[in-house]
């Protein structure tokens, strides 16, 4: 390898000193009352160098400000994540001219206590206004709204706001606005969450429209909500077929309580429940029990389940209407009913049943 690079200098070596020997000429060069003779291949030498050298300096130019800003960001960061908030800010203070960084500002003063103060129109991305909407749509969802529809106006490729905003639309019953937007997103996200955004449609599909969507919902991945959709509405061979897939896909719980809740139990699933009871938490036979009025079941159940349900099978399930049977996965909030999305956190298909309180 040596030898080759070698020889490949002594021969480009050889071709310049070829050029310079057939362009010894002299040529003169002007620069307003100033004049210079110079040879030939001199003066390309020379523009080629002054050439190479502007380039490398407006370039190293370019370098030296990343340096500092990623420097002022490395410096922020540590701060950051070892608790030292003080010193994070002041570093981010240099640095907000980018966008990007602002949401770890508005991170640092949440620590600080402090409220974040940023002139909107100084930003381009929406970034700015989808952090704070996600710090106050549990307090004020109406600006919240207001703010991500600004972040979409400015930049339509903000999925995030898209995210959030189709979540304020569902749970203001917006569900067209909410459902457009949730198309969009399953066309532009990113191959890894395409999945993810197909169950979240089959969802709003499934508690918006219906049995007016049984179609297309059945050509999307399963849900709890999209599976209860389908038991309930489709014929009884359909429904052995999704009550089938309810129990190997490990959503029995959910679904089961999810169609107690609204009334939609068929024979297909009991018959399948009871088959199947010992995968079946007691918390939620217990509820669909009480909701038949099987009280005979309900007794050989009494001894394994919580005391609320005990509570509440001696009270009627009249009183069960205030009964937190579900918790979000993501955030832990508890739920007195079912909904693919949980207002405290925007998770979908997160709700899980739980023993109750």
């Amino acid at each position: 390898m040596i030898v080759l690079k070698a020889a490949l200098f002594l021969f480009l070596l050889f071709l310049a000193l070829v050029f310079a020997y057939y362009n010894l000429q002299e040529v003169e060069i002007r620069f307003f009352k100033y004049s210079l003779k110079l040879p030939l291949f001199l003066s390309i030498l020379l523009s080629f160098v002054i050439g190479f050298l502007v380039a490398y300096l407006s370039s190293e130019l370019r370098y030296v400000g990343a340096r500092r800003y990623g420097d002022r960001l490395k410096k922020a960061l540590r701060k950051l994540w070892t608790g030292r908030y003080a010193g994070a800010e002041s570093e981010l203070v240099k640095v907000l001219d980018e966008e990007e960084t602002v949401p770890i500002y508005v991170e640092v003063l949440s620590h600080l206590e402090k409220e974040p103060s940023l002139y909107l129109q100084r930003y381009g991305l929406g970034i700015v206004e989808t952090t704070l909407a996600k710090k106050i749509f549990k307090s004020d969802r109406e600006r919240a709204k207001n703010l991500l529809e600004k972040a979409l106006g400015k930049n339509w490729e903000n999925l995030e706001a898209r995210r959030m905003l189709r979540s304020i639309y569902f749970l203001e019953g917006d569900y067209e606005k909410g459902l457009d937007l949730q198309r969009s997103l399953v066309q532009d996200s990113e191959k890894q969450l395409r999945d993810v955004e197909k169950r979240v449609l089959a969802s709003m599909l499934a508690e918006a429209r219906g049995e007016e969507a049984l179609q297309e919902v059945e050509k999307l991945p399963l849900t709890p909500s999209s599976l209860a959709l389908l038991i309930r509405a489709k014929d009884p061979k359909g429904r052995k077929k999704y009550v089938s897939k309810m129990f190997d896909l490990g959503l029995q719980n959910e679904v089961v309580l999810i169609l107690t809740e609204r009334n939609g139990l068929s024979p297909e699933l009991m018959e399948a429940v009871e088959e199947r009871r010992d995968r079946v938490s007691t918390v939620v036979l217990a509820f669909l029990y009480m909701s038949l009025g099987m009280r005979d079941r309900l007794e050989d159940l009494k001894d394994n389940l919580p005391q609320p349900i005990r509570t509440l099978i001696v009270k009627g399930v009249e009183e069960g209407e205030c009964l937190k049977l579900w918790e979000c996965s993501s955030c832990g909030k508890e739920h007195a009913r079912y909904t693919p999305v949980c207002g405290n956190c925007l998770s979908w298909n997160k709700l899980r049943t739980k023993g109750g309180s």
